[in-house]
């Protein structure tokens, strides 16, 4: 039985609350606050990035720093809206100088934070931003230049792969290629 929108908005708060003094892992020790994500607990897509960075973990808000600009523009020009979405992280806290998160870590947030925010959100597809999203899901499962743009499977949901929104402000191949993928990831969406 579908839950109404008020019973997720209800169940997502009580997780962002959990986030928020979670201690399954060394990040709580050096985060500002947690960032739990944010968008519509009707979402039929999800967007699962790596970790939050230092503007993000300083105003608990997902992907509001230097990539933001790119990022916006890009969900702008495939008609997508952040308040149609849901956004978060596969770790909800700040790793230490913006190092990659460790498996344990990308464990503890996955088990009793992320994939309860997925079940409560019930979203049709999760799209996968960058190696460290494909990682917590998957473990180790090749490289993502071979994987981006390429449609799985993971307990049922359609998952699409692609690039994290900073590579793609970054390097002009790597924005190009995402340009192309989320081009495809039209196909997979609700409604296309």
């Amino acid at each position: 039985m579908a839950l109404t929108e008020s019973i997720r908005d209800q169940k997502l708060e009580r997780l962002a609350r959990g986030i928020a003094r979670c201690r399954r892992c060394r990040l709580h020790l050096t985060r500002t606050h947690a960032v739990p994500g944010e968008g519509s607990s009707l979402a039929s897509v999800m967007l699962i990035g790596e970790a939050p960075g230092e503007k993000e973990d300083r105003l608990k808000r997902p992907f509001i720093g230097a990539t933001r600009p790119f990022f916006d523009t890009l969900l702008r020009d495939f008609k997508l809206s952040r308040e149609d979405l849901f956004i978060t992280s596969s770790v909800k806290c700040r790793p230490p100088g913006n190092r990659n998160p460790r498996d344990d870590e990308l464990r503890a947030c996955r088990e009793n934070w992320l994939l309860k925010q997925i079940a409560v959100i019930d979203p049709n597809v999760l799209v996968l931003l960058g190696a460290i999203a494909v990682r917590c899901l998957y473990g180790s499962c090749g490289k993502l230049k071979e994987l981006h743009g390429s449609i799985r499977e993971y307990r049922g949901r359609t998952v699409f792969i692609t690039y994290h929104p900073t590579a793609g402000m970054r390097f002009p191949w790597i924005r190009k290629a995402m340009y192309e993928d989320f081009d495809r990831l039209r196909d997979v969406l609700p409604g296309a």
